[in-house]
C-alpha cells in the first residue's frame, strides 16, 4: 500500500489533507485515484490507514479507516554526524542510514574534506538528502523521517553542547576502544552521537580535540572502510549492542 508523510495536525476527526508535494506524488507521480486505499504516517510515529475521498486543486482528502502506533522505531536515538564525500556517496548514506533507524544526521565538512559546495549548492544537496531521507522512511516502513541538519564544521561539532549519552569518534589511527569493551561499561544507553570521517580520515588534531570534549576515539578493525561503508558499518553495529537491530525489544 503506497506511503505517504503528513503532519498529525492535518488528521482531524476522521479525515486526513495532503498537501504539498506529497499530494503530486499521490496524484500526478502515482495516479491513484477516489476510492484507493493508502497509508499515512504522522510526525508523531502513528500511520493512518484510510481510502482517498476527492482531489482539489491544492489538497486531496483522505478518509482516515484505522489509526495505531506500530512501534517500529528505535528506542536508541542515533545521531549520525557523517563527512562528506566525493560525488553522491552522501546520497546512499542517508538513505541506509535512515534504513537502520537513525534520528537525525549531520553533514559535517573537516579538515580532509574533499567537496568544497557554494552556498547554492549546499542548499540544492541538504534539500535533495532531505527528498532521499523521505524516501527511505516511505520504503522501509518507518514513521519519522529522521532531520537532516545544516552542515557544520567538525570544530562546531566537537565543541557543541548537546548532551549524549555516549560520543565516538571512529578513527583508524591510534589506540582506540573496542566496541565491545564500551558496551561492557556502559550497558544502557538511549542516546549516542557516532561521528564518521571523509576518505582522508580525521587529523590527529581534529581527533585530539574531539578526545578533549568527551568523546571515546573507536576503530572497526584492521581494515580501512570507505567512509559510506564505515557509516553503514557502525549504524549495524550500535543498533545491534544497544538499539533493536537483532530482535531486541
Amino acid at each position: 500500500m503506497p506511503r505517504f508523510s503528513i503532519s498529525r495536525e492535518s488528521v482531524q476527526n476522521g479525515t486526513a489533507t495532503l498537501t504539498g508535494e506529497e499530494l503530486h506524488h499521490m496524484k500526478k507521480v502515482l495516479r491513484l485515484r477516489p476510492g484507493d486505499r493508502v497509508t499515512l504516517f504522522d510526525d508523531r510515529g502513528w500511520e493512518h490507514v484510510g481510502v482517498i475521498q476527492s482531489y482539489h486543486p491544492h489538497e486531496g482528502k483522505i478518509e482516515v479507516l484505522e489509526s495505531y502506533e506500530p512501534g517500529r522505531e528505535s528506542f536508541l536515538e542515533i545521531t549520525l554526524a557523517q563527512s562528506l564525500g566525493k560525488g553522491n556517496k552522501m546520497d546512499w548514506v542517508i538513505e541506509k542510514a535512515t534504513e537502520l533507524g537513525v534520528r537525525r544526521i549531520i553533514p559535517v565538512s573537516s579538515l580532509y574534506t574533499i567537496p568544497k559546495f557554494s552556498p547554492v549548492k549546499l542548499e540544492g544537496r541538504e534539500a535533495r538528502w532531505r527528498k532521499i531521507a523521505l524516501s527511505a522512511a516511505k520504503q522501509s516502513g518507518r514513521t519519522r523521517v529522521p532531520e537532516i541538519l545544516d552542515l557544520v564544521t567538525f570544530g562546531d561539532l566537537a565543541r557543541h553542547p548537546a548532551s549524549y549519552d555516549l560520543k565516538l569518534l571512529f578513527w583508524e589511527r591510534g589506540e582506540a576502544n573496542p566496541l565491545r569493551l564500551l558496551k561492557e561499561k556502559q550497558t544502557h544507553i538511549r542516546s549516542i552521537l557516532l561521528v564518521i570521517g571523509p576518505e582522508g580520515g580525521f587529523a590527529p588534531e581534529e581527533a585530539a580535540l574531539a578526545l578533549n570534549h568527551g568523546f571515546h576515539a573507536v576503530a572497526l578493525g584492521k581494515r580501512i572502510l570507505r567512509t559510506e561503508t564505515a557509516a553503514v558499518a557502525v549504524l549495524s553495529i550500535v543498533q545491534f549492542l544497544w538499539g533493536d537491530l537483532g530482535g531486541k525489544d
